[in-house]
């Protein structure tokens, strides 16, 4: 069970780098599709099937989280790079 929470962190990280946060009704409308066939397959317990999805939901959402927060650090490193690269340069002249 940890593999597809850990996945689910990962895609959620991912679409956190690239997309705005309406990304993730469609996400997790799929990890819930996903789950519930997978879970129907194997024939497990309805209670497994949703605490499954549940927390794969749950660590999407982190993972989303975390992945804009990684973009934005990325752009405000960017920035200071920028501003640093600039003051260097009138300071040369």
């Amino acid at each position: 069970m940890s593999v597809p929470i850990f996945l689910a962190f990962l895609i959620g990280a991912v679409l956190g780098m690239r997309f705005k946060v309406l990304i993730l009704i469609p996400a997790i409308g799929l990890v819930w599709i996903v789950i519930l066939a997978a879970g129907i397959a194997r024939d497990d317990n309805v209670s497994a099937i949703l605490i499954a999805a549940v927390l794969a939901s749950s660590f999407l959402q982190i993972g989303y989280l975390c992945g804009t927060a990684t973009r934005y650090s990325i752009a405000l490193a960017r920035i200071g790079r920028t501003r640093k690269g600039s003051l260097h340069a009138q300071s040369a002249r």
